[in-house]
């Protein structure tokens, strides 16, 4: 037979614990093991060593008993620890775990509403997380947005955010001090109202969560002076985040223990960004493409020429005959690879330009008559465009 843990070093606590620090330390990690919340393997077993760990250390007799005499102390009194770990899990928090059904009337209650009343629901983003994360974090979607150059260059931005937390005064419990925490007395600290109804198929039993304590078994006679009953307390940060050079459109960026709080335990803040869009530049990947309007006759007797950038305008040389349409590629002046280097080159994804040609500009007489004498040959293009309409008109 398997020698059992400490009670003690289950939920984290000295032997000198008060029966709040006791209830607190059995609420932290009965939501972190829960069986419902927490897909581990040994999640499961964790949860009843858990509640048979408070079971016994929040009863005064057995606690007494514990210290003195230790598990055997407890096996001779004919405790086994045998009572259904979910019960004791619902009167702390309502629930309808252990198999029992219920049906819903409304929001509900238990585990799930406790949290989704203060929090707003879980983030199942990432499943190898901790559920009690997943609920604290905060998700904040459409009120940050930077320019083009910003997502390419990177940003500090000062971000005003509200973020809840559990009322340090009444510890999460909503209630003023814990002796105004009564029983319901609807549902006698159940949670939930059981109603019977005769069919032709016999008896049915049926249950829902208590509408007087919302599933919870217990009414508080006097709120929280601080929280208002809420359980939590909200407060306004004005913080400073910095993203990344490279960021794209879209993204979420998450940054640690900066969103709501319960106990010990923080969520992240997991911010979406979105990128004004340029009316220069446009991106794929790490390369970066921008047209750049050139003089016709620069481009065909070719020339120094000035072009966009991200990081400000550069001078390229532009080759003879460059072509109406042509690219150009200027290597290490795309997207900042943020994610590693190019072998042992540039960090950067390239700058393509696409050279355009404007309207030429107006010429004197004199100017025309020169050009007349440079143009002595016919466009090979123009010539193949007037056979082909030859060939088909005739």
């Amino acid at each position: 037979m398997a020698t059992k843990r400490d009670y003690y070093q289950i939920l984290g606590i000295s032997k000198n614990s008060t029966t709040d620090e006791i209830k607190r330390a059995f609420r932290r990690l009965a939501m972190q093991y829960h069986p419902d919340k927490n897909k581990a393997p040994d999640a499961e077993q964790k949860f009843k060593e858990i509640n048979e760990a408070y079971e016994v250390l929040s009863d005064e007799n057995r606690r007494r008993t514990y210290d003195q005499f230790g598990h055997e102390g407890l096996n001779q009194q004919g405790w086994t620890g045998g009572s259904n770990p979910f019960d004791i899990f619902n009167e702390m928090f309502g629930g309808s775990s252990g198999g029992v059904k219920f049906s819903f009337g409304g929001n509900g209650g238990g585990f799930n509403s406790v949290f989704e009343e203060m929090f707003g629901g879980g983030n199942r983003r990432k499943s190898g997380r901790r559920q009690s994360q997943q609920i604290y974090d905060l998700n904040i979607d459409g009120n940050l947005t930077i320019t083009f150059l910003e997502g390419i260059l990177g940003v500090k931005r000062k971000v005003k955010i509200t973020t809840k937390h559990q009322c340090p005064h009444c510890h999460g419990s909503g209630a003023e001090t814990l002796n105004d925490i009564k029983t319901c007395p609807r549902c006698h600290g159940t949670g939930v109202i059981t109603t019977r109804q005769r069919t032709i198929l016999g008896i049915m039993e049926s249950q829902e969560y208590c509408p007087d304590c919302k599933g919870t078994g217990k009414i508080i006679s006097k709120v929280c002076s601080q929280c208002h009953g809420r359980k939590y307390i909200e407060r306004d940060d004005l913080i400073e985040l910095e993203i990344k050079a490279g960021v794209t459109n879209g993204s979420i960026l998450q940054f640690s223990n900066k969103g709501n709080s319960w106990g010990n335990a923080s969520g992240d803040l997991n911010l979406t960004i979105y990128i004004q869009p340029s009316k220069i530049f446009k991106r794929k990947d790490q390369t970066i493409y921008a047209n750049v309007l050139v003089d016709p006759i620069d481009a065909i007797t070719g020339a120094r020429i000035k072009i966009p950038t991200p990081y400000g305008v550069k001078e390229i040389e532009m080759k003879p005959n460059t072509a109406n349409g042509e690219e150009i590629n200027v290597s290490g002046f795309g997207i900042k690879n943020i994610k590693h280097k190019i072998f042992s080159g540039s960090t950067n994804g390239d700058l393509v330009v696409t050279i355009v040609y404007a309207r030429p500009k107006k010429y004197s007489k004199s100017e025309i008559e020169k050009l007349k004498v440079i143009n002595t040959t016919r466009n090979p293009d123009v010539e193949e465009f007037e056979k082909i309409v030859s060939k088909e008109l005739s």
